[in-house]
């Protein structure tokens, strides 16, 4: 295997493997601290936790674009002319935010009935750590609620700071309180 190989894999490793999950978790737990219905089923409801999860992969959608494919052959898309060679990008946000797909696609809806999705990409690409993936999110956040109900954002949204040129969307940092069942801060960062 080849340097470049090697590295090409180490960073599909650590993007894929940390970085969507990290990303993923800091921006579960903003919507989370922003729905207390979310943390409410998520905490009261264990059979809830795949519905929440799924949606907040399909609300967030944190690589939100696909790696770019390039056309084999001419041909129509919606109305587009594509051309042998052309780049072609999707947008997976703006794909798994289609009204066809899900009512209402751009508000967070943690009761809604899980609906297909992109979030993992599809077909012979998509992410070979999707379930892992998953099972993370359902045991983080799921004890997350359970153990801070009442989690708090402690910045104005207006304050974070959201990526906006990174293959993963995230946020730098989320500063929070973590509130236990008895409203004692157990920790602030």
């Amino acid at each position: 295997m080849s340097d470049l190989v090697l590295g090409g894999i180490a960073d599909g490793v650590f993007l894929g493997g940390y970085e969507t999950s990290a990303s993923m978790l800091a921006l579960g737990a903003y919507l989370l601290a922003e729905n207390p219905e979310a943390v409410r089923m998520l905490r009261d409801e264990p059979e809830s936790v795949d519905r929440v999860v799924e949606e907040l992969l399909r609300h967030l959608t944190v690589v939100q674009l696909a790696f770019l494919r390039f056309a084999t052959r001419d041909h129509e898309l919606g109305g587009q002319q594509i051309k042998t060679g052309d780049a072609v990008g999707i947008s997976l946000l703006g794909a798994n935010r289609d009204e066809k797909i899900a009512v209402d696609g751009d508000r967070f809806d943690p009761a809604r009935e899980p609906t297909r999705h992109l979030a993992f990409g599809h077909g012979m690409h998509r992410c070979v750590g999707a379930e892992l993936a998953r099972m993370e999110l359902r045991i983080a956040l799921r004890g997350l609620a359970q153990r801070f109900p009442d989690l708090q954002v402690t910045a104005d949204r207006s304050d974070l700071d959201f990526r906006k040129l990174s293959a993963v969307y995230g946020v730098e940092e989320l500063p929070v309180h973590l509130y236990g069942r008895d409203r004692d801060v157990v920790a602030a960062g």
